[in-house]
This record gives C-alpha cells, structure tokens and sequence, in this order.
C-alpha cells in the first residue's frame, strides 16, 4: 500500500507500488515531461552527503510516475526516512521538485521524515 498524507509518503514495506507525482510549472499549470526528461526518487536516513543512498528509482523517459517493486525495500529497515524526487532535464539540469522547503529546512541536516516504510503483515 502507497498512500501520501500531506508532504509525507507512507509505503508498506515490500509493496508493489506507483507514486505519480504531479509537477507544476511557476505559473501553477501542469508541467509535462518531455520525452527526455526523467524523474529520480532518493532516499536516505538523513539529507546529508554522509548518509548512505538507501535507494534510487527513475522514471521511465517521459513519465512522471515512480515504480516502486518488492526487491527496492523489502530488505530496508521498518523506519522515518529522507526523501527528495529530482527532475533530469532534456538540457541536462537536475531540479529538485520535492520536497518543498522553505527557509532554514533547506540546510538542515536533521531527518526530513516525509518517508515512513511501514510494516508489513506477511512478507514472502
């Protein structure tokens, strides 16, 4: 089960599962991706080069849907995490679309904790 509550992404941990993630451009319309342009979904225990990439999806070229499968977190640890979703650009730009933050959460090193793995009931 996926499921977003506020600025937090809750999975169970396991699961098979699409988040898609709606992009806006400044003047608040939908932004499509184009054909080159791609999503990366990160996540770490916290936002610092120190901790460990625990986990990185693309999206297919196009798409702005993030595919999670069984094998990317069945083995990661029931817990809080630090997530961010950056778009790769068809001229070669990384932008970070999420989260969004504001003031001193942008140099923070704490736990953002928009990322809670959720247990699950039966893993096979």
């Amino acid at each position: 089960m996926i499921y977003v509550d506020g600025n937090v992404v809750n999975l169970t941990r396991g699961d098979d599962a699409v988040l898609t993630v709606p992009l806006k451009n400044t003047d608040k319309t939908e932004y499509v991706l184009g054909e080159q342009e791609y999503l990366i979904f990160g996540l770490k225990k916290y936002p610092t080069d120190e901790s460990e990439l625990l986990l990185e999806i693309s999206s297919e070229p196009g798409s702005n849907v993030i595919r999670f499968r069984h094998n990317d977190t069945k083995d990661l640890k029931v817990d809080m995490y630090s997530a961010e979703i950056q778009m790769m650009t068809r001229d070669g730009q990384r932008i970070t679309v999420w989260p969004k933050l504001t003031g001193r959460e942008r140099i923070s090193k704490e736990n953002r904790k928009n990322f809670y793995l959720m247990s699950e009931v039966v893993l096979a």
